[in-house]
């Protein structure tokens, strides 16, 4: 992962300079709730932090242009505990100050709207126009109040008054203090979503799926403004509310599927459990193949000439794209295949991705292109330069996009289904092929020597400009990846959706290159331009049942985090960017990831608890596939075979290697047979068994003397022809064996007439 920054984000504030995110707390003496609803209507009172540190945990400056803009404390305006904040730099534009709203108390849909105390206390005499919006868990889930909206204020019990938004913001004098009532039609869908355009921004806010709120203000404009806010909540109740007063029967559980019908009670074999190794097949972490040249760590470099202390089966590698790609159709494959070949000789699948701009590296355009006039932009950031030179390109060139289908074509040509390949990354665009040129956004502010925002002649903010290419150019690019693989798995680095295209729409998977870092969404902590923010925002969050999901370790917490249980980084002393980490299982979870590069631990010793928990977060990742039962029957001149299969993992296989069965007598297999089952798929199970697979063959003739056998069953991985020593395919069963084979159990064979 290359940090991305908070430019990739800052687009979503719109007009707004302050946010902060509110969550239900569940807290207080309130104990009434909304018909048709289990949500308190406080989400939080403030009474039960004991200090401003606890207050800060719960509620912390998650990002500032100037770090330690606002002092967040506890206030007394109310009479009673409240939020207080105060500016500290008054030439902060933009704070998050982050509280969400759990996913599990989300449902406000037995409310009206939301209403809050406040307090303008100010030394200046200035109103103060305060900004909100509301986050919900829907896709393009963010909005904002309305322009021409209105909101309810009473500076004393039982006396309301309106008062119209300004420009969007909620204007109160200075010194006002009272209570305010905003109703939920008042919000609207943020014009950020859109693309600005407030006119495409039409959905409407369903309150029952509240993930926080953010309320904004302007620091730069409101220095000597001191905020206090207090009883935080709902309110009023709906006759047309989401509620469930009327709800339906549960459907009855199910039990995993049925046994064959020819099945019988002494043919029935019920396998027993046994963890799966860690190295499995197309799954858990994978080190770079030249760690000393992409690694993070610089020391330890001999890890390959050590026994490693992370078994694996996946290894990644860069690819520049100038390495292969000689002129617009011509191409040399030599240093690419001579790498495949290096893992394949391991017995191990690759990953990969090609890039043409990584920052610190020679620049991988091809020359044909950089000698037919292709402009680039020179840069400093990501230390580039130091060691060596890299430009980025002019991405919306088009004999560049028309190079980059050509590439394509020809490389979906040759590899597709390259047994040596496990999976592959889109890549290509933007710095490291990640898919981003932040700072280059076209949001970014430009800033001087101290960190001053410039400003042009209309006082307006000067930005970097947008490097990234065009929505139409990078459909191209996902349209031509798609076409070009039938077989092998594609991932791309973020969910999408735009006017021009949605990823949902491809055949290609994702991969977060800031895993257990900036994965999480706003309802568990994170921000709705973490990845899994991304992927509600673009309506795909059940992209991982068909399409697999890969990414990698931010380095700088690959060590660590193993240090604690459960596997978080957590270092108060070293914050990265100002913050933490998120928990390991926590993003698991919800990304159902199959692979992550994580070359720290490969490279670095570790040992005791920290090991066992590297260990078992590799082996937790992707499948974990058991055969939990077996049927077998040899009667009548037919050998029957079925099996069920139980996904213990977090994500299916995403392949259809091939299954092949055999029979064993006397200590050896006499006979070995293909049949049609496809393994991928089989989803995780739930606590009632519903997503296990079961599978079936019968042979008319198995040619086989009657007798007793032994039933074998195996997953071929492809890449045995090249290497016999592939990594195997190994069930999570007691009787797997070493050489790939299951036993499924005895069977006698009776053929009538022999």
């Amino acid at each position: 992962m290359r940090q991305t920054g908070k430019g990739l984000f800052l687009k979503k504030a719109g007009a707004i300079a302050l946010a902060f995110v509110i969550a239900l707390a569940g807290a207080g003496s309130y104990s009434a709730k909304a018909a048709g609803t289990s949500v308190s209507p406080i989400i939080d009172d403030y009474e039960s932090y004991a200090d401003d540190a606890a207050l800060q945990a719960s509620w912390r400056l998650d990002w500032s242009d100037k770090p330690g803009s606002v002092a967040i404390g506890i206030g007394k305006a109310s009479g009673s505990q409240t939020l207080k904040l105060t500016v500290k730099d008054s030439s902060a534009t933009w704070a998050n100050i982050l509280h969400p709203i759990a996913e599990a108390n989300g449902d406000a849909s037995g409310f009206e709207g939301v209403t809050f105390w406040l307090n303008n206390d100010t030394s200046d005499g200035k109103a103060l126009d305060l900004g909100m919006e509301a986050k919900t868990n829907a896709a393009n889930g963010a909005f904002n109040l309305k322009m021409d909206g209105a909101a309810q204020v009473s500076k004393k019990e039982g006396s309301w008054e309106t008062v119209k938004f300004n420009g969007g913001s909620l204007h109160v004098e200075a010194g006002f203090k009272g209570t305010v009532r905003i109703a939920w039609d008042q919000f609207n869908q943020a014009a950020w979503q859109c693309g600005g355009d407030q006119g495409k921004c039409g959905a409407r806010l369903d309150p029952s799926k509240m993930t926080g709120f953010q309320f904004g203000y302007n620091p730069t404009a409101h220095a000597n403004n001191i905020i206090q806010i207090d009883d935080v909540g709902y309110y009023g109740t709906s006759s047309s509310s989401g509620g469930t007063s009327n709800p339906g029967v549960p459907a009855a559980p199910k039990t995993g599927p049925k046994a064959p019908s020819w099945a019988t009670v002494a043919g029935t074999h019920k396998l027993t459990y046994k963890q799966a190794p860690i190295d499995n097949p197309l799954k858990g972490f994978l080190p770079f193949l030249d760690a000393g040249k992409e690694g993070f760590y610089k020391e330890g470099d001999d890890w390959r000439d050590r026994p490693s202390q992370m078994p694996y089966s996946l290894e990644f590698l860069y690819e520049p794209l100038s390495e292969v790609m000689k002129g617009q159709n011509k191409f040399d494959w030599t240093h690419f295949d001579k790498q495949l070949n290096e893992i394949a000789s391991r017995g191990h699948q690759a990953v990969f991705r090609f890039y043409l701009d990584y920052p610190n590296k020679p620049s991988g355009i091809p020359k044909f292109l950089l000698d037919g006039g292709l402009r680039t932009h020179s840069y400093t950031e990501f230390d580039n330069g130091k060691e060596a030179t890299s430009v980025s390109p002019d991405w919306n060139d088009q004999k560049l996009i028309a190079a980059l289908e050509s590439f394509t074509a020809a490389l979906g040509k040759r590899y597709d289904g390259d047994t040596r390949v496990g999976f592959i990354m889109v890549g290509l665009i933007g710095f490291w092929g990640e898919w981003h040129t932040w700072p280059y956004d076209g949001w970014t502010p430009v800033t001087d020597d101290k960190g001053n925002e410039l400003k042009d002649e209309k006082g307006e903010t000067v930005r970097l400009a947008n490097w990234m290419p065009s929505e139409a150019n990078q459909k191209r690019v996902l349209d031509a990846m798609d076409k070009a693989f039938d077989y092998t798995r594609l991932v791309v680095r973020n969910p999408i959706a735009n006017d021009t295209f949605q990823t949902k729409n491809y055949d290609i998977g994702y991969h977060d290159d800031s895993f257990a870092f900036e994965t999480l969404p706003l309802s568990m902590g994170g921000q709705d331009w973490h990845f899994w923010g991304r992927a509600i925002t673009a309506g795909d969050t059940d992209f991982w049942k068909k399409r697999p999901m890969g990414g990698e370790m931010r380095p700088e917490i690959q060590i660590p985090m193993w240090n604690n249980d459960p596997p978080r980084y957590n270092d108060p002393a070293k914050p990265i960017d100002g913050k933490q980490g998120e928990d390991y299982y926590d993003s698991l979870k919800l990304t159902h990831a199959s692979f992550l590069m994580n070359q720290g631990v490969f490279q670095v010793p570790l040992s005791g608890d920290a090991l066992k928990r590297a260990k078992e977060g590799s082996r937790s990742l992707g499948y974990e596939y058991q055969v939990s039962k077996a049927y077998l029957d040899g009667s009548a001149g037919k050998l029957k075979v079925g099996v069920e299969i139980e996904n213990r993992g977090v994500a299916p296989f995403y392949y259809d290697w091939k299954v092949e069965l055999a029979a064993k007598s006397g200590g050896k297999i006499v006979k070995t047979w293909v049949v049609n089952w496809k393994i991928s798929g089989v989803l995780p199970n739930d606590s009632e068994g519903n997503q296990s697979a079961a599978f079936q063959s019968i042979t008319q003739n198995p040619k086989l003397a009657n007798g007793s056998y032994e039933i074998l069953m195996r997953v071929v991985n492809p890449l045995e022809k090249l290497n016999s020593k592939a990594v195997k395919f190994m069930f999570a069963n007691k009787d797997q064996g070493t050489d790939g084979w299951l036993k499924l159990g005895q069977v006698k064979i009776s053929n009538p007439g022999k």
